[in-house]
């Protein structure tokens, strides 16, 4: 009887089998992150691969497997690998994201993955008949795949402006080979993240806010350089706050941002690093406290960025002098913003520093102005007003509202017209080229009294 017991449990025990996990995908979406691939080792090879025949948890969250195919350690497909992926269908369910969007951002530090098979379902491998599969992890995301992986990374300490002492920033460096071995000086796209998306991982800083996206075929393909290959470098660089901190507090451009000089030095360090870089063909921009710095840097280092694309900017227009306006208006500008923005007003922010651009005679400052944010990787839905990133990574920035016209807010594209003739926003960036050439990148603060700053009536502010 004790030989029977046993053999049955043998049995019970050679019908379950047992993969180990490896390692998830995460990819970064319009409003969101999500795991949609989840890769496994099975310690027998599978014979048949039927997407059906599984289920996939993630952090709780039932998924629909899409795909099941061999594949090496890190999810790449591989004929007759010793892995296997399963290819997850998407969900809005914001229990599966693993990126935590509360405060300063982060990832989850407990996120559970099971993979099992369906009910009723059996598979065979190595000859044997399986009933079950045994495969659970709690802490998936202990390393984890992402488009954040084809960034370098780096770091760069500098002086804090305003207060003794030094700051650090981290940052991710697209820099794609063919740009390296094309043997011309290529653009460099710059992004400075939003307030929630500070620290010192800065995979948080490119997947937040679907940065990423800026490597993507759709946008890189907007930019050329003649003889060379097509595309741009992108630096995102993160601080470990917020960039609207000031040595006197958060702020909102009464005071210059505590990153201010480290910054721009960790921007320079980078050109030093990277002497092919097109020094005339840098753009700027950033999201809502990323697009305060924008501003920012626009104001201390006129002349120094070929381009800016500030979207849903939290500089406060009552903190720009005339002179400011003056200067700002020789830039080559592109603001994106939505009207019903309740996070920063665009009402207090970008439309009347836009007016004021317009009427001091910027040749080249746009606006765009949306009615409101609708979903584009998910039609129908509707988003955050503040969201309006969302317009630009999904490449639909389009037109301007009309230089000193009536505000006509618009979801076609921002506006009606097409600044200087172009299709979109990259491709304008794209264009845009400084007249003279770019100041010593040896001493990048010469041309400007960083301590010093005179408001409307003339009175120092700093």
């Amino acid at each position: 009887m004790a030989a029977a017991v046993l053999c049955a449990a043998m049995s019970v025990q050679a019908q379950t089998l047992k993969m180990k996990h490896q390692v998830v995908r995460v990819t970064a979406y319009e409003a969101s992150t999500a795991v949609n691939l989840v890769v496994v080792k099975p310690e027998a090879k599978i014979e048949t691969l039927d997407p059906k025949a599984f289920t996939v948890e993630t952090n709780g969250v039932a998924r629909t497997v899409k795909a099941i195919y061999t594949c090496d350690d890190r999810g790449e497909w591989c004929d007759n690998g010793e892995y296997l992926a399963f290819g997850l269908e998407t969900t809005a369910d914001r229990m599966a994201q693993p990126l935590i969007p509360m405060g300063m951002g982060h990832w989850s530090t407990a996120y559970p993955v099971k993979v099992a098979l369906a009910k009723g379902k059996t598979i065979k491998a190595a000859g044997k008949k399986y009933t079950a599969v045994e495969c659970e992890t709690v802490h998936a995301l202990t390393n984890f795949l992402s488009e954040a992986d084809f960034f370098r990374r780096g770091s760069y300490t500098g002086v804090a402006t305003g207060q003794p002492g030094a700051q650090t920033l981290t940052y991710g460096a697209y820099e794609p080979q063919a740009l390296r071995l094309d043997g011309k000086p290529n653009p460099l796209i710059i992004w400075l993240h939003g307030g929630g998306e500070g620290g010192t991982d800065v995979s948080i800083a490119l997947m937040g806010n679907e940065v990423v996206s800026l490597i993507r075929e759709d946008i890189q393909s907007h930019f050329t350089t003649d003889g060379g290959a097509q595309g741009a470098y992108v630096l995102a660089v993160q601080c470990p706050t917020m960039w609207m901190m000031t040595s006197k507090g958060f702020g909102h451009g009464q005071y210059p941002s505590l990153y201010s000089d480290v910054l721009m030095a960790t921007i320079q360090h980078y050109l030093t690093e990277n002497p092919d870089v097109d020094r005339n063909r840098i753009s700027l921009g950033g999201c809502s406290n990323g697009g305060y710095m924008t501003m920012n840097m626009l104001i201390r280092h006129p002349k120094f960025f070929a381009a800016a694309y500030p979207t849903c900017e939290a500089y406060l227009d009552a903190n720009i002098s005339d002179n400011e306006i003056r200067s700002l208006s020789e830039e080559n500008i592109w603001i994106v913003q939505s009207y019903d923005d309740t996070t920063v007003d665009p009402k207090t922010h970008c439309i009347p520093t836009f007016n004021r651009l317009c009427a001091a005679g910027a040749k080249n400052v746009w606006m765009s102005m949306f009615e409101n944010v609708q979903g584009i990787d998910n039609p129908g839905t509707s988003l955050y007003g503040h969201f309006s990133w969302c317009y630009l990574f999904n490449d639909v920035v389009t037109s301007s509202q009309e230089q000193n016209g009536v505000l006509q807010p618009s979801n076609n594209g921002g506006g009606s017209v097409a600044p200087q003739g172009f299709h979109n926003i990259f491709e304008w960036m794209n264009a845009q080229v400084l007249e003279a050439p770019v100041q010593d990148f040896e001493n990048p603060f010469s041309h400007v009294n960083a301590g010093s700053r005179v408001d409307k009536d003339g009175k120092q502010k700093y």
